[in-house]
């Protein structure tokens, strides 16, 4: 099989971003952009929101102890359950990350596992993920994946890539990677940070997509062949780079209360969404208390015009919050009240205005 080798194979976000940005000074709020928000209760709290898809009126949650969850967005109602627990080939534990798209849906869960579907969620076959993972929701085309997540070293011959391109067998073709040189600590906060709650990717309307690094807010953009085409940095004036320097990995029961306390504390620049052919939205969220943020919306041209900055997204606040997707100038948003398993889980749906000027 042909395999398209992408011009930014074998670079870091760093120096994808040199000489390719042009230093965008922050733009003014959009004084005509606004955000309507609904927010919907879902009936029974996920276990920990890590991943969600949105078709239609139905939100498609990965729930790690409670299989595939289809919910009505209108009433937040568990519809069903959609795919069967258990360890047996086609069958799901622990789903955590669910992409869909030419026509077909795959599912990573803690088997390492991927998990391919067609459409209608009946299985086509699956492949041990032993050396590649994903930390955000995978981008499914036809005949490939798109995913932010880790590869093993080997793959690349050198760094450990965290965007990469995966065909459906099996091989893999990194995008961008840490350096060689970089320690496994170093690279193992890198890897904490760049996971559910930050950064990702999402299709573009050409068939391109659009890959958002939290830690630079780097934002680089591809064409239908994964060929890089574009790169630069948001503009939001609130984003600071995640300090890496304060933070230890722990590895007993605090761990997760540890890790949480850390990044809640720092800005995380969430997955892209596209809201037009040419006008992405990304979600940023800001420090807004202990083990608390609060959420604002981004708007930008593919060529990395502002079109506005900080736009409030009212009562979009808690302690664990994902993008699902968007549409024509509307995102929806999924959240847990806490960073604790098992805490209150909201979906929010938002309508962005004002964009007709």
């Amino acid at each position: 099989m042909n395999r398209h080798i992408p011009i930014t194979a074998g670079l870091t976000g760093a120096i994808c971003l040199a000489g390719l940005a042009s230093g965008l000074e922050p733009a003014a709020l959009g004084e005509s952009i606004r955000c309507e928000v609904r927010a919907v209760a879902i009936d029974r709290p996920a276990y920990m929101v890590v991943d969600a898809v949105v078709r239609g009126d139905r939100l498609l949650l990965p729930d790690y102890t409670n299989g595939l969850r289809e919910i009505d967005l209108g009433t937040g109602a568990d519809l069903r359950s959609v795919l069967p627990m258990g360890s047996k080939r086609g069958q799901v534990t622990g789903p955590q990350h669910l992409g869909c798209g030419g026509g077909r849906c795959v599912v990573f869960g803690d088997r390492y596992f991927w998990i391919y579907y067609n459409a209608g969620f009946e299985f086509i076959d699956e492949y041990p993920g032993l050396t590649t993972g994903a930390g955000a929701q995978p981008l499914v085309f036809a005949d490939r994946m798109v995913v932010a997540g880790t590869a093993s070293p080997e793959i690349s011959g050198g760094g450990v890539p965290f965007l990469f391109v995966q065909y459906d067998d099996g091989s893999v073709v990194p995008l961008q990677e840490y350096p060689t040189g970089m320690g496994i600590p170093e690279i193992a906060k890198r890897i904490h940070f760049q996971g559910p709650t930050a950064g990702g990717v999402d299709r573009l309307a050409d068939g391109g997509w659009v890959y958002v690094d939290p830690r630079s807010y780097g934002v680089f953009v591809f064409d239908r062949r994964d060929r890089l085409i574009r790169a630069w940095r948001g503009t939001n004036p609130r984003f600071r780079p995640p300090n890496f320097a304060v933070y230890e990995p722990v590895h007993d029961d605090s761990g997760r209360e540890y890790f949480s306390r850390w990044s809640l504390a720092q800005t995380q620049v969430k997955r892209p969404v596209a809201l037009g052919p040419d006008l992405i939205g990304i979600v940023v969220g800001i420090p807004d208390g202990e083990f608390q943020q609060r959420h604002e919306l981004d708007l930008y041209r593919l060529d990395g015009s502002p079109v506005a900055t900080g736009v409030d997204l009212p009562g979009v606040k808690g302690g664990r919050i994902v993008v699902a997707d968007a549409g024509l100038g509307k995102i929806v948003v999924v959240g847990q009240s806490s960073w604790e398993p098992g805490s209150k889980t909201m979906a929010w749906k938002v309508t962005v205005r004002g964009l007709e000027h």
